[in-house]
């Protein structure tokens, strides 16, 4: 886990949603390989929430070829750890699912 830099706003202010240096935000981030960009692209749709999760975590995914990126932000690291374990459980089921429902399509990388 690594702390999110402090991002102060105009004035020097701290900007809305960021935290003072004692405060600091709490971000994961993990980087997940997929054998093709489709496979990366059909585990974000299925990882992508229905709807925006409010504060106390923040979780961005973005797919950037055969990668696919996830990133949770929280400033409660007792929250953190419960996001990245659903986040991790979910991501199992996903490449589980993946691997039963399109073996043919969820093959090895070309190397």
């Amino acid at each position: 886990m690594e702390r999110a830099p402090y991002t102060p706003g105009p004035g020097g202010d701290a900007a809305p949603g960021a935290r003072g240096p004692g405060n600091r935000l709490l971000q994961f981030t993990l980087t997940i390989p997929f054998p093709s960009a489709v496979d990366a692209e059909i585990a974000h749709r299925f990882l992508t929430p229905n709807e925006e999760l409010q504060e106390p975590v923040r979780e961005e995914l973005n797919v950037n070829g055969s990668i696919l990126t996830v990133r949770l932000t929280a400033d409660d690291p007792g929250r953190l750890q419960m996001s990245i374990t659903s986040c991790l459980g979910q991501l199992s089921l996903v490449i589980r699912t993946m691997q039963i429902i399109m073996p043919p399509f969820f093959t090895k990388p070309q190397q």
